[in-house]
C-alpha cells in the first residue's frame, strides 16, 4: 500500500459530504478556540499559540492523512509532556521557551515523518493498552490537579503527585472566593449540559457566558484574572534558528512526543475507522500526515499537535465524512485570528480551568484497570507501574519505564515460551497428560507438539528442555511426535542447530518425528539444512489429522 495519497478523499466527493463536513468543522471550530488555549496555557506558552496550532496542522493533515474524522491539534496530555521537559531547560512563558517549543515541534514532525517513510508504522505495537492506559489516566491526574491553582486562584508549584498535592494543602486558605466560585460553577454547568444536551455546544455557551459576564461586571470582578490581550492577526512564517546543542537537549524529549502523540491519534484514528466501516486508517500513512503536520506547523508558530480523541469524537458525532471538516474548523480560526481575538481578551483563568478539567473526565478509566485485576494480573501490575511512575517522577520517567517494562515481558515471553505436548491415541483422541506419579504407568502412542514463537537463540535452549521433559515423563518408546509449526515463521542458525540436536536426542529414544502446517517461509530452511530424512511427503503434512492418518496406515 502507498504511504502517501493526497487528498485522496476528493474521490466520489458529494454536496451530501460537503454539507456533514461544514457542520462538523464549524462544530469542532467552536470547541476548539477555547479548548485550544487552555491546552497552550497548559504547555507554558501564550494562549495565541494553541490558536497557531490549531491552524495550519489540520490543513496539512488533511492533506496526507488517512482517517476521515480526526481532529488534529493541541491535548491536555501533549501540552503537560512538553512543559515538564520544557521548563527543565527555559523560563515558562519566555521567548527562549517559545522558541525551544517551536524547535521542538520541528524535530517531532522530522521524526514522525522519517518513520513514516522507513515503514515503522508497526511501533504502534511497542506501547500495550495497559501501558497507554496508565499513563494516559496519570497524566490527566497531574494535569487535573495543575489546573486547581487557576481554578480556585491559588498559586502552586509545578512537580510530580507529591508537590503538587502539599502546594494545594499549604494554599487551601489562601483561595480567592470569587475566582473558586467561577471555575466551579463552570464546571458544574458544563457537567449539566453534558449530561442534558449533550448536543449542544457547552463549552461555547460556557466561554461566550463568562466573557459577556465579565463585560456587564468588569468593574466589580477585582482579583479576577484575565486572559488579556490577544495578537490579531495569521501566524506568519518563521523558519526555527537552529542550535545544535540546544536540539541534542531535546532530543529525548521529541522521541517522546513522537511516540506518545502518534500512538495517542492512531489509537483515535483506528477507532473512528472502526466504527465508521468505510475505510481504513494506515500507520505508516498517519505517521507522515502527523509529520507533515508537525513540522510545516512549526514554520508557522505551532506547538507540537496530535489527534485528540474528545475533539474526534465531537467531529465523527456531528457528521463528518472527510478530512475536509478539519479545514473547515481551520477557517473558523483564521477568521477568530483575523476578527475576534478582542472578543476572547476577556476570558478568565478559572474558566480555561473548568474547561480542561471537564475535558481530562473521558481520560480516566476505571473499568479497563478493573477488568484486568480479574482477568490478566500481569498487564494490571504493567498498568499500575505505569501510573504510578508517571504519578512520582513524571511523564518522560513513567512512559519509557513502562516501554521498557513491556520490552522486558516480551523478552521473558520469548526466552522461555510456553510449550504445549498433548497426548493422543492412535486413533487421533486426546488422552489425560502424563504426570511424576503417571509416568510409569501410562504409555502415550503419540504427542503433538505446538511452538508459538519463532525458535531463535534466546528460547532455544527452553524449547529443548521442556519438549525432553515432557518426553521422560510420557515414557515413551517407539512414539511419533508431531509438531504444530502453523505460528513459526523464523528459525535462526543457532534454532536450526538446536531442533537438529533435539531430532538426535528423540531419535536416540526412538520417537519418531513429524511435522505439519509448515509456514512456507520455512520451506528451503528444511530442505537446505536437512531438518528431514527422507521424502518430505512422508515427513511434513498439511495438518495433525493427515499426519495422524498416514501413520495408522503406516502401522496397518
Amino acid at each position: 500500500m502507498a504511504i502517501l495519497k493526497p487528498l485522496s478523499w476528493l474521490q466520489n466527493y458529494s454536496t451530501t459530504k460537503l454539507k456533514g463536513d461544514i457542520f462538523a468543522g464549524l462544530t469542532v471550530g467552536v470547541l476548539l478556540i477555547p479548548q485550544s488555549m487552555a491546552y497552550a496555557l497548559i504547555a507554558g506558552l501564550p494562549v495565541i499559540y494553541g490558536l497557531y496550532a490549531s491552524l495550519v496542522p489540520q490543513i496539512m493533515y488533511a492533506l496526507f492523512g488517512s482517517s476521515r474524522q480526526l481532529s488534529v491539534g493541541p491535548t491536555a496530555m501533549d501540552s503537560l509532556l512538553i512543559a515538564s521537559g520544557l521548563g527543565l531547560l527555559a523560563v515558562i512563558g519566555s521567548q527562549e521557551y517559545i522558541q525551544l517549543a517551536i524547535i521542538l515541534t520541528l524535530m517531532v514532525g522530522i521524526i514522525q515523518t522519517f518513520l513514516g517513510f522507513m515503514r515503522m508504522g508497526f511501533i504502534t505495537q511497542l506501547l500495550s493498552k495497559p501501558i497507554i492506559s496508565g499513563f494516559t489516566s496519570a497524566a490527566a491526574i497531574l494535569i487535573g490537579l495543575n489546573q486547581l491553582g487557576p481554578l480556585l486562584g491559588i498559586d502552586m508549584q509545578k512537580g510530580n503527585i507529591i508537590v503538587l498535592l502539599t502546594s494545594i494543602a499549604t494554599n487551601l486558605g489562601k483561595i480567592d472566593i470569587l475566582t473558586a466560585s467561577i471555575g466551579l460553577f463552570s464546571m458544574l454547568l458544563l457537567y449539566a449540559l453534558k449530561e442534558w444536551a449533550p448536543k449542544l455546544p457547552g463549552t461555547l455557551i460556557i466561554v461566550i457566558t463568562s466573557i459577556g459576564m465579565v463585560h456587564l461586571f468588569e468593574q466589580h470582578l477585582f482579583g479576577l484574572n484575565f486572559i488579556g490581550e490577544i495578537p490579531m492577526g495569521l501566524p506568519h512564517f518563521n523558519l526555527p534558528k537552529i542550535d545544535l546543542g540546544q536540539m541534542a537537549l531535546l532530543l529525548p524529549l521529541a522521541l517522546t512526543l513522537a511516540l506518545i502523540s502518534f500512538i495517542e491519534s492512531f489509537s483515535v484514528g483506528k477507532n473512528l475507522a472502526l466504527q465508521s466501516k468505510d475505510h481504513i486508517v494506515n500507520a505508516n500513512t498517519e505517521l507522515v500526515a502527523l509529520g507533515s503536520a508537525n513540522f510545516i506547523g512549526a514554520l508557522f508558530m505551532s506547538f507540537p499537535v496530535t489527534g485528540g480523541f474528545g475533539r474526534s469524537a465531537v467531529n465523527f458525532s456531528a457528521g463528518a465524512q472527510t478530512p475536509f471538516s478539519g479545514v473547515i474548523s481551520a477557517c473558523l480560526i483564521a477568521l477568530t485570528l483575523l476578527f475576534f481575538t478582542d472578543i476572547f481578551a476577556l476570558l478568565s483563568y478559572p474558566v480555561l480551568a473548568a474547561i480542561i478539567l471537564v475535558a481530562l473526565r473521558s481520560l480516566i478509566d476505571f473499568k479497563y484497570p478493573y477488568e484486568l485485576w480479574k482477568t490478566h494480573f500481569l498487564d494490571f501490575f504493567m498498568l499500575g507501574f505505569t501510573l504510578i511512575i508517571t504519578l512520582f517522577f513524571g511523564m518522560i520517567w513513567g512512559i519509557s519505564s513502562g516501554m521498557g517494562l513491556y520490552v522486558l515481558l516480551l523478552a521473558y515471553k520469548s526466552t522461555f515460551p510456553k510449550i504445549q505436548v498433548k497426548p493422543f491415541d492412535e486413533k487421533g483422541e486426546a488422552l489425560p497428560a502424563p504426570t511424576e506419579n503417571s509416568k510409569t504407568t501410562k504409555n502415550h502412542p503419540l504427542f503433538i507438539l505446538k511452538i508459538d514463537t519463532p525458535i531463535i537463540t534466546i528460547n532455544i535452549e527452553s524449547i529443548e528442555q521442556q519438549i525432553n521433559q515432557h518426553m521422560i515423563l510420557s515414557n515413551t518408546n517407539n512414539h511419533a511426535l508431531l509438531i504444530d509449526l502453523s505460528t513459526v515463521q523464523y528459525i535462526d542458525s543457532s534454532g536450526v542447530k538446536g531442533v537438529k540436536r533435539l531430532i538426535m536426542q528423540l531419535n536416540e529414544k526412538n520417537i519418531r518425528i513429524l511435522w505439519y502446517a509448515l509456514h512456507p517461509s520455512l520451506d528451503a530452511i528444511f530442505t537446505t539444512k536437512k531438518m528431514i530424512t527422507g521424502p518430505m511427503e512422508k515427513t511434513i503434512f498439511k495438518d495433525s489429522t493427515a499426519a495422524i492418518e498416514f501413520l495408522r496406515k503406516e502401522g496397518n
